[in-house]
């Protein structure tokens, strides 16, 4: 009788180890797959691994330091609009952060630091093809509806911030 117990107690504790890792596997996105997108319920997504219908396309660049360029970008997917930022810069990255700023399109509402990521952190930052020196830090995309508007910030260490027209 014991040893029917130990062997039930076995194919249990396994079926709960496979249940287990298939539950795992299965509310971890893979970063890899680009998910289908709908309104808000996109934001915070990696714009790099995500498949556009048009774009992306830098709507605005401005010029923030010596050889540092702050982007906004712009794509569409799913049929909705989405918006990111995106720094280059050459060889160090230099003390900033990124985010998006996403107003209501009269700009009486905002809502600011989505995204907000540090210049050179890893998994945003990637060295631009080519080059040997000039590498890129992005955000997260954003929705940008028609009814809202975004821009790109920086944020520099001593609190000032710069901004790409709004789109």
């Amino acid at each position: 009788m014991s040893f029917k117990r130990s062997r039930m107690a076995r194919m249990a504790s396994a079926l709960g180890t496979i249940l287990g890792a298939l539950a795992l596997v299965l509310t971890i996105p893979n970063s890899a797959f680009a998910a289908g997108c709908s309104g808000s319920g996109c934001d915070d997504h990696d714009p790099n691994i995500q498949t556009w219908q048009s774009g992306p396309v830098t709507n605005y660049t401005v010029q923030v330091g010596g050889s540092e360029f702050l982007e906004l970008r712009w794509g569409k997917t799913d049929g909705d609009q989405y918006s990111w930022a995106r720094l280059e810069y050459f060889s160090l990255a230099p003390d900033y952060h990124i985010m998006i700023e996403r107003c209501n399109s009269s700009g009486t509402s905002c809502t600011t630091y989505l995204g907000y990521t540090k210049v050179g952190a890893s998994g945003w930052t990637a060295k631009v093809a080519g080059s040997s020196n000039t590498y890129v830090t992005r955000t997260p995309m954003y929705y940008n509806p028609s009814t809202s508007k975004a821009r790109a910030c920086i944020v520099k260490s001593n609190g000032a911030t710069t901004c790409t027209p709004y789109y």
